[in-house]
């Protein structure tokens, strides 16, 4: 089991590295190509707090949505004790939310292209990254995720 978490872990922090780098990627886009026409929408104020409202639905409902998603396989887990599934579901659930996150990035950069103002979308893609390491895998948080309850997740890992 141990073998498993290892390389769940290790193939989550390779997909959160690359959904990482695409925030990077984007910021230097956004460094590389200055606004040399006047912006499309100079009062973009309206629209600033359309993108803003819809970052924070999207950022507000990121964990219910991941403990939806890992809810019917916990309990396939829990009765079959077969972490294939789960660890897959995890996956998912790991990559649909640095997804969402990614999703905040890119309404900021929307921002900037339309309004010409960077200092949105720094914001928008600050609280994406923000977001991006909080979520970042742990070990310990997958052990966790496969442990059989009344057992700590390193005695877990560590038996099996």
């Amino acid at each position: 089991m141990q073998e498993a978490v290892e390389r769940h872990t290790r193939r989550l922090r390779i997909l959160c590295a690359a959904l990482l780098a695409s925030l990077a990627v984007y910021g230097a886009v956004v460094l590389a190509l200055p606004l040399e026409a006047p912006p499309a929408l100079p009062q973009g104020e309206a629209l600033l707090w359309g993108f803003a409202f819809l970052a924070a639905v999207n950022v507000v409902t990121i964990m219910p949505v991941y403990r939806a998603m890992l809810a019917a396989p916990r309990r396939v887990f829990a009765v079959g004790r077969q972490p294939e599934r789960l660890l897959a579901a995890h996956l998912s659930a790991h990559v649909v939310a640095c997804g969402r996150l990614e999703a905040v990035s890119i309404l900021g950069l929307v921002l900037d292209f339309l309004t010409g103002r960077q200092d949105w979308f720094w914001i928008f893609t600050g609280v994406a990254a923000l977001g991006m390491a909080l979520l970042w895998p742990r070990r310990e948080k997958v052990a966790a995720l496969v442990a059989i309850p009344g057992e700590t997740a390193l005695e877990a890992s560590a038996v099996r």
